[in-house]
Order: C-alpha cells, then sequence, then structure tokens
C-alpha cells in the first residue's frame, strides 16, 4: 500500500493517490471548484469532502498533467497560466459528466445546502413561503440565507460564496444565469402625523420638504429615489441613510423621517397604525425582483431553489 498523502499543515490525508494515477472526473471538478471558490475549505465543504482530499486531488491533477495549475496565497487559491488554460476544458468537461448522469438516471434527488442570499423585502414577502416550499417538494435541500444589500449580494455570488440571489436587479457574471421573479409597488412611508396634509397626494415637491431615510448613494434604491425627484424637476436631501430596509422602517415608524419602501413590506405596520404611506402624484415605478445563481455546471439543488422561487414569487399576493 503506498504511503498516505499529506496537505500543507502536515495534516494526514484520507485520500491516497496511487502514483501515475489518471485523470478523472473528481480530480477535474475538484479543481473546477477551486477555480471558482479560490478557498480549500469551501471546496471541501462543497464536494462533501476534506480539505486533506481536496489537496491531494489536486496535486494528482498536476501531476498527471505535468504543470501546476494554482497558487495558494494567504487569502486565497490563484490559477497559473497553465490552470487558466486547464480551466476551459474542465468547464466543458465538468458540465458533460453532469448531463451523461443525468441521461442515464443515476441523479439522485436534489439534496445539500444551498447559501441564498436576499435583500430585506424578499424577507418580508414570501421568504417563509420559500422555506415551505423546500421542505414540501425538495426535502434534502436546506437553505442558508443571508441578507443584505444587492451590492453586497452581488458581490458574494461573483465570488463563490453564494449561490443564488434574490435582488433588485440580475447580476452579471460568468457562468451566472438570471431570470425576473417579482414586481412591487414602492412609495414613501412615515408615521401619521408626519404625513403632508391638505391634498388628496403629496407631489414630489411636498416630500422633498420631509426628512428623508434613504439607501447609500449609488445602491439601486438610492438610484430610484434620485430619479423619481430629478422626473419631477425637484431638489431634495437626505438627512438620514441606511442600508438596511429594515432599519429605515423603524427609523420611519419611531418619526426620525420618511422612508422609500415597497408598502406590501410594511402591511402589518400600517394595519397596525405605527405607518402610513403616502399617497403621491405622480406615483413611483414599480420595482423588480430578479434571481440570479451559478448556472454552470449545472447542480440540482440549486436549480430546485431557482424553481422554488419563481413558484412562490409569482404566486405571493403581493406581487404586481
Amino acid at each position: 500500500m503506498p504511503p498516505a498523502s499529506t496537505a500543507a499543515g502536515g495534516a494526514l490525508c484520507c485520500e491516497p493517490v496511487e502514483p501515475g494515477a489518471r485523470v478523472n472526473i473528481r480530480f477535474l471538478e475538484t479543481f473546477y471548484w477551486l477555480a471558482k471558490l479560490r478557498n480549500f475549505s469551501a471546496v471541501a465543504e462543497r464536494l462533501n469532502t476534506t480539505q486533506p482530499a481536496v489537496s491531494a486531488r489536486l496535486r494528482a491533477l498536476e501531476r498527471e498533467l505535468g504543470a501546476q495549475l494554482c497558487r495558494r496565497t494567504t487569502r486565497e487559491v490563484r490559477l497559473t497560466p497553465a490552470g487558466l488554460g486547464v480551466l476551459r476544458h474542465a468547464e466543458v468537461i465538468v458540465e458533460e459528466a453532469r448531463r451523461i448522469r443525468e441521461r442515464v438516471g443515476r441523479d439522485d434527488e436534489p439534496a445539500g445546502i444551498v447559501r441564498l442570499g436576499v435583500v430585506d423585502a424578499i424577507v418580508r414577502t414570501w421568504l417563509p413561503d420559500l422555506f415551505a416550499w423546500i421542505a414540501a417538494r425538495y426535502p434534502r435541500i436546506a437553505l442558508e440565507v443571508t441578507v443584505d444589500t444587492t451590492l453586497q449580494l452581488a458581490r458574494g455570488l461573483r465570488e463563490g460564496e453564494l449561490h443564488c440571489v434574490v435582488a433588485i436587479e440580475p447580476i452579471a457574471g460568468e457562468h451566472l444565469a438570471s431570470a425576473p421573479l417579482c414586481r412591487y409597488a414602492m412609495g414613501f412611508v412615515c408615521r401619521p402625523d408626519m404625513a403632508p396634509r391638505g391634498r388628496s397626494a403629496a407631489t414630489p415637491a411636498d416630500v422633498a420638504r420631509l426628512p428623508l431615510i434613504v439607501y447609500p448613494p449609488q445602491s439601486p434604491p438610492a438610484r430610484l429615489v434620485a430619479d423619481y425627484f430629478a422626473r419631477a424637476g425637484v431638489a431634495w436631501q437626505a438627512s438620514s441613510v441606511s442600508n438596511s430596509m429594515s432599519t429605515m422602517i423603524e427609523l420611519a415608524a419611531d418619526g426620525i423621517g420618511v422612508a422609500m419602501v415597497p408598502p406590501v413590506c410594511v402591511a402589518r405596520d400600517v394595519e397596525a397604525g405605527r405607518l402610513v404611506v403616502i399617497p403621491l402624484d405622480p406615483p413611483f415605478e414599480p420595482i423588480g425582483f430578479a434571481a440570479t445563481w451559478l448556472a454552470a455546471p449545472r447542480d440540482a439543488a440549486i436549480a430546485g431553489v431557482v424553481e422554488g422561487a419563481r413558484a412562490v414569487a409569482a404566486t405571493y399576493k403581493g406581487s404586481l
């Protein structure tokens, strides 16, 4: 029996590699995910194996190909020129292997942990319904949910930390696919005593005179507010800035100012009398939400979550 391999740091590898081992799909798949996730620990979790096993597979592939494919820095894995060339072939081979497994019926029920990123508006609307949908149809899929801004979620998806994101706009990137999910009406909300009075609907100039709570500049929601006032030719200024819609809602309910949010997200607050939606003339344009996910190579668990998000969002009562 050949001696066991060791990974960096001297950890004993539980998956020894025979000298002269030939390239196989497992090695190529491991290399593929190293190229995408750039982290040995993340790849080990993704493939349900250990970091020493990931190291052993990479060494075996490099030995067979006679080239160093990547370098490990203190923060991440970076591909060498040879690695970039091999990655193009690995992408094709891994995807073809998936298709072969599907054709011969060897794919099991979708299973695994899917890291889903969502914005606040989804948490406050149909995210609980998605959990119920997944539990009923794909009980072997577990969701890990991250709530953040569209900009931060996009970064997490591109860097491989997230598998699927539901945000204000589609996210562009290599091997990513997107689909529209739902649209919500938008409006300004505030504590009842702060709402403009004396007319049936407030104008942009009326709202601009109120203390405005908005998202950080350059974020998609902040651009919506800026566009609304720009179309009306009205000057405005933010009095408070927050990257959390939930925080903005609480600040509005406490009388700090007026926040631009989908009214469907504060239906309970309105019913309880904590907030009112200011009637606007002209009204705000509805806001669209889209799912973006890692599409290649196709993963059955990610596909199952996307299927659920599309089904739940399409039937949610607050969607336009």
